[in-house]
């Protein structure tokens, strides 16, 4: 049944005004001809009439009046019907054959559906999507979604009928969705309803690639069934030696917990190791009780040369500080003249550095300068007393990235404060009052700082800004070279004041760091936590970040884009989350089954660190083999608490004689309502222009313009 109803008018205004309205319209229009005297009454009220009409109409529709359309439908009750569609549906055991028998009940429940009623069926696994075509192929099981969709829907249906295990792989427990519906859920047990006791490693997250003197984290999977209230003893096996162990309590009939155990290696090379869980009595196969994997340890040595030129005590100053760190390996050399060193000739050591501290020059021109020229290593030159005679030589610029214009005078100088001025990696340390730090030595005189050198800060003479620089870098596509254009930084060493300490082992430990980490390094990279994870796994992307100088970088800003393989379009975007040191991580949700590409961009202070890209892979859910004994404990609750029926007996016809009780025979009526807004309809338009035609003929009828 189909019809309409005058509504009013948008915005509603009150009827005595709408009644103003059409009185002003008549006086309008009665005015407009009154005083045509000529004219007979008869003509004289068409034309007032047709105008008034005309007029009021106009009026009307700039008040916006519409109607309602109201739509009476009568339809047979209806039922909802959900399919379990996933994979723990499919298996054979004892006598259920997965999608054969479930088929078959399927086929049992369409052969005596009853006419009176309208059936609308759904499949449903993670999602929950309209049809009946079983494919059994769905990762996750959500029960609790289903019961949300019939809340949703309850007065659409009188009934609910669910054919599932029972068995919830993903979202909440069902029963708390369930609480809330009004109508009855009947709930038909489906599946396998054998035990089965196994214990398995569901897998095993670690870093292929690792490093010396680095502690490692090997997360392990541990997934059980059947075990509750026993213990399982979970072996880290290094070498074929058991080196840790956890113990396990099981507290569920099934549950997946996670291990971790910590590694750290002191030498390079590959190693082998192994989870394992001891096998269990009445276990269903011990086959899954084993992981092997192995790790490739990487050397990670920073092998430094410092080769003094004098004798000076900033030179052991800096040399105790590098020895500080474990991950150095330094190779001290003090040359005396006429070829003659104490300590080693660096010139007889074949093996590379990645880092060369020059304390002092050697003569320009010399072999030793040539050698040290032509090793391209990075670079750190540390000014001292007598270098400053050969600093006006060009080739000793074009080593050292700046030179004096003239002999200068030594004077006792002070450090400029550069913090809060330019963003560099060798400038962040800590906060410190700059007037209270030890005074330095250094030349006074014009210098000139190579064009691809950048000054990074400079020195005080007697509190007043000079043109001397303190710190020079250059940061080219094959090395780095700082340059420190000032000695006397033993004081900073043996000051009693802690700050001074501390300002002075930061400065130095950025400087060796950042020359000593070769340009082309990866500063950022990114990797997902696991080899692979499953559709049913939240995926979690770890980043590690070392700023320009080697080190960790703690304090940047880390966004991640996710793409589907190589589609332009991005699916989400996500920002890191700091953990420790230089590692960062963040979850970016669960993904079906694919490869999916992740970009990587890291930001500190407007400065880019670096760009990253990885790949993530994820492959299909294994979690609903594990479980697959039906829930008939959760069926039974989900019927009894929305007042429905546990089908125990799979006897539809009781089903059908439930369903009777229930349900009334009087249809389901539905109502639908539409406004129809006047204006848009194009009749009062030709009205308007034929009631206006009309005056206009019957005025020219009358002789009237």
């Amino acid at each position: 049944m189909i019809y309409g109803i005058f509504q009013g008018i948008s915005p509603v205004l009150p009827a005595l005004l709408i009644i103003l309205l059409a009185a002003i319209s008549f006086s309008i229009a009665w005015w407009s001809y009154t005083h045509l005297q000529i004219l007979k009454p008869s003509v004289k009220w068409g034309l007032i009439s047709l105008r008034a009409a005309a007029l009021f109409i106009l009026v009307i529709l700039l008040l916006n009046p519409f109607i309602t359309r109201q739509v009476s439908l009568s339809e047979s009750p209806a039922v909802a019907v959900y399919f379990d569609n996933s994979q723990s549906m499919s298996v054979e055991r004892g006598e259920y054959y997965g999608i054969q028998t479930y088929r078959q009940l399927v086929e049992q429940f369409d052969g005596g559906k009853q006419d009176n009623l309208r059936y609308d069926e759904f499949l449903f696994d993670e999602n929950i999507i309209p049809g009946s075509d079983l494919t059994l192929t769905g990762t996750r099981t959500n029960i609790s979604d289903v019961m949300e969709h019939i809340r949703e829907n309850e007065n659409r249906y009188r009934a609910a009928i669910l054919f599932s295990d029972g068995i919830v792989t993903h979202g909440r427990n069902p029963v708390f969705a369930a609480q809330n519906l009004s109508i009855p859920v009947i709930t038909v047990p489906v599946g396998d309803t054998t035990t089965v006791r196994d214990i398995a490693v569901a897998g095993v997250d670690y870093v292929q690639t690792g490093y010396t003197f680095t502690r490692q984290t090997i997360r392990a999977e541990i997934q059980q069934e059947g075990f509750e209230g026993e213990e399982a003893v979970v072996q880290f096996i290094k070498e074929g030696e058991v080196v840790d162990s956890q113990l396990l309590e099981f507290t569920a009939p099934s549950s997946s917990q996670v291990v971790e155990f910590f590694v750290e290696f002191d030498e390079p090379g590959f190693f082998d190791f192994e989870i394992n869980i001891p096998a269990h009595p009445d276990e269903f196969t011990d086959q899954n009780n084993r992981e092997i994997f192995a790790i490739e340890v990487l050397d990670d040595k920073t092998r430094i040369l410092s080769l003094a030129f004098e004798v000076h005590p900033d030179v052991a100053t800096i040399r105790r500080l590098i020895a500080t760190d474990q991950q150095n390996e330094l190779t001290a050399s003090t040359y005396l003249g006429n070829n003659r060193f104490a300590g080693e000739d660096p010139r007889n050591i074949s093996e590379p550095f990645d880092l060369i501290v020059l304390h002092g020059l050697p003569a320009v021109g010399s072999p030793l300068f040539d050698w040290v020229e032509s090793r391209n290593a990075p670079l750190l030159y540390m000014a001292l007393p007598g270098s400053y005679m050969q600093k006006s030589d060009s080739n000793a610029a074009r080593l050292i990235g700046y030179r004096m214009l003239s002999s200068g005078n030594p004077a006792d100088v002070q450090i400029d404060n550069f913090l809060g001025g330019i963003s560099h990696p060798l400038l962040e340390v800590d906060a410190v009052n700059f007037q209270r730090l030890p005074s330095l030595k250094s030349y006074r005189s014009g210098y000139q700082v190579s064009p691809a050198a950048q000054e990074l800060a400079g020195l005080l003479f007697q509190r007043l800004e000079t043109e001397i620089p303190l710190l020079i870098s250059i940061d080219t596509s094959i090395r780095r070279i700082a340059s420190v254009n000032a000695f006397g930084w033993f004081r900073f060493e043996q000051s009693q004041q802690e700050e001074t300490r501390r300002f002075f082992n930061q400065l130095f430990t950025n400087l060796v760091s950042w020359a000593s980490t070769p340009p082309d390094q990866r500063l950022l990279t990114i990797e997902p936590v696991k080899q692979e994870f499953t559709e049913n796994e939240e995926v979690e992307i770890r980043a590690m970040l070392f700023n320009e100088r080697g080190e960790p970088e703690p304090e940047a800003l880390i966004n991640i884009t996710v793409y589907d393989g190589n589609m332009p379009e991005p699916l989400n975007s996500f920002r890191m989350n700091h953990s420790q040191n230089e590692v960062y991580s963040v979850s970016i949700g669960n993904y079906p089954q694919g490869i999916y590409r992740v970009e990587a961009r890291a930001v500190k202070n407007d400065r880019e660190i670096g760009t990253a890209e990885s790949r993530v892979n994820v492959r299909q859910s294994s979690i609903e083999f594990l479980t697959t004994k039906r829930d008939d404990n959760l069926l039974e609750t989900l019927a009894e608490i929305t007042a429905g029926r546990f089908l125990d007996d799979l006897d539809f016809d009781s089903l059908n004689i439930f369903l009777s009780e229930i349900i009334s025979d009087q249809p389901d009526e539905e109502f639908s309502e539409d406004f129809l807004y006047l204006y848009r309809s194009g009749f009062w338009f030709f009205l308007v222009v034929l009631l206006l035609s009309g005056e206009w003929l019957l005025r020219r009828s009358v002789s009237l313009p």
